[in-house]
């Protein structure tokens, strides 16, 4: 691969998401070179509207001589298909759930350590975004002092069934903690640490049940030495809109962030950040062109970045997993009425692995 070349990158998935990594491509310096679907129709479709060779069957993508793989299959699918691009000597970009089981999270976290070579990127792209990320660089510059607590609320409409209703079959999606709340938990974790036990509790409409449409987690986050601290993270996917509202409080200071837009790929939300401190309280100038309409090139830029500088990518296969054993914890937690007691995964952020 030559350094000025464009990194080529085979996509799995033809979906509203998979489409949504297509546009991202070149903006970060990589170009699409194939796609594998599922059906011939979809394949018929990819070749025809996106221009590029498009097959059903996985091995004949990762022979096309790509340099990185992007997986933007159904959650089901998604630590198969990490694994067979692994195997192949593939970069990777898994979207998330990077499983929907522990076992499998943990096959492709030992899977990305066996090829230390390669970089496995999750796709936690929240960490990407403009807001978020200056959340955690004021976070790591001290302008609040050590963060004790987090109140991070999403307020939306309901899914989107997904192509070819999946997102309405869990034995496919894995769980609604998986496929959205799984975000917002990551985030906690990203500014306050691995926590300690996670509590949840959740109601939703008559013949919603399984859906946990109002969710509830409290994550405990225990610092030998230091000040302990604690997140809520609330989810309702029975309103309207899409609002993210982030309240943090440090031992110094307060921050508070807001998006909020018709969707969650409104081009033209309303943001703010708000950072109080030393008796005064500080609006901070934020591009409005930050969510997923703006931000999710960076995401594939930093996993760009990541195969040609050797820079972390935003979120690696230690997070992915992390990821996955919370999301489970919470299930257990809301089937159980109990608290669930966590182990730590280490975050690469933190300890400066990929």
């Amino acid at each position: 691969m030559s350094v000025d070349a464009p990194l080529r990158v085979a996509l799995v998935g033809a979906g509203r998401w998979a489409a949504v990594h297509r546009d991202a491509l070149p903006r970060a310096g990589a170009e699409l070179v194939g796609v594998a679907t599922r059906s011939e129709a979809s394949a018929d479709r990819v070749r025809e509207t996106w221009g590029v060779p498009a097959t059903t069957r996985l091995a004949e993508l990762l022979a096309l001589g790509a340099d990185a793989v992007i997986v933007a299959s159904p959650n089901d699918l998604h630590a198969e298909h990490a694994i067979a691009a692994l195997d192949a000597g593939l970069h990777v970009l898994v979207e998330k759930p990077m499983a929907i089981t522990a076992a499998d999270a943990r096959a492709v976290r030992d899977a990305a350590r066996a090829r230390p070579e390669l970089v496995v990127a999750v796709g936690h792209e929240m960490r990407t975004f403009t807001l978020f990320e200056r959340v955690h660089a004021l976070l790591g510059a001290g302008r609040i002092g050590d963060p004790i607590h987090l109140a991070l609320a999403l307020w939306r409409r309901p899914y989107r069934a997904g192509a070819g209703g999946w997102k309405s079959d869990v034995r496919r999606l894995g769980s609604t903690i998986l496929e959205e709340p799984v975000h917002y938990l990551d985030l906690a974790r990203w500014y306050l640490g691995d926590p300690a036990g996670v509590r949840a509790w959740a109601t939703s409409r008559p013949g919603e049940e399984g859906a946990w449409q109002n969710l509830d987690v409290r994550l405990d986050v225990e610092r030998p030495g230091a000040r302990s601290a604690h997140a809520l993270v609330t989810r309702s996917i029975a309103a309207y809109g899409h609002a993210v509202d982030l309240k943090l409080v440090g031992t110094t200071g307060a921050l508070h962030a807001w998006w909020r837009g018709a969707m969650d790929l409104d081009p033209d939300p309303d943001v703010g950040l708000v950072l109080h401190g030393g008796g005064a309280t500080e609006v901070l100038e934020q591009t409005r062109e930050t969510g997923h309409a703006h931000d999710v090139w960076r995401q594939t830029n930093a996993f760009v970045r990541a195969i040609r500088d050797g820079t972390a990518p935003a979120a690696g296969a230690d997070d992915g997993l992390a990821a996955v054993e919370l999301c489970l914890a919470v299930e257990r937690s809301l089937a159980t009425g109990d608290r669930v007691a966590l182990a730590s995964t280490p975050d690469p952020a933190r300890t400066g692995g990929r």
